[in-house]
């Protein structure tokens, strides 16, 4: 029975991956032991280590696969805001704020100087415009109409 499919690239995997030569010779090393194509003490004579090392490097290289393997929220990370980013994030809504600010009294500006008449005040108070009458000028009325509609006394 023939295998289908790609043929098992095993340790040759490593010379695809990114880092020194001297890693990848290691990573190698460590691989063939695991899958017992080679005997430990052989390796540490290659690699010129105690046996004991060996055993540190490759429990070190499986704690670090295994944390890589264990499993993570979906999706990106929550992108922390450095103090840089939060200034930033201020200062552009104060200029969006202050554009506003800008434009609304440019827009007054013209209303202003194309309707000279709303601009002017009437020297009184704002609340009561001139024409309307106000409750003490209706006392006033009202004082003088009893005056006038009583009989002069004597």
């Amino acid at each position: 029975m023939t295998r289908r499919g790609r043929k098992p690239t095993g340790t040759n995997l490593v010379e695809r991956l990114e880092g020194s030569e001297r890693a990848k010779i290691r990573l190698k090393a460590i691989l063939e032991t695991l899958s017992g194509q080679r005997t430990i003490p052989e390796v540490c004579e290659e690699l010129g280590i105690q046996e004991s090392m060996f055993h540190r490097v490759r429990g070190e290289v499986l704690q670090t696969a295994l944390d890589r393997l264990e499993p993570r929220p979906l999706g990106r990370r929550p992108h922390e805001r450095s103090p840089q980013d939060a200034r930033l994030a201020e200062l552009e809504e104060e200029n969006l704020r202050l554009e506003a600010e800008l434009k609304a009294a440019e827009i007054r500006r013209e209303l202003a100087e194309n309707l000279p008449r709303l601009g002017k005040s009437s020297g009184g108070n704002p609340a009561n415009p001139p024409g309307k009458k106000t409750k003490h000028r209706r006392r006033k009325h009202r004082k003088r109409l009893q005056q006038d509609t009583k009989p002069p006394q004597p």
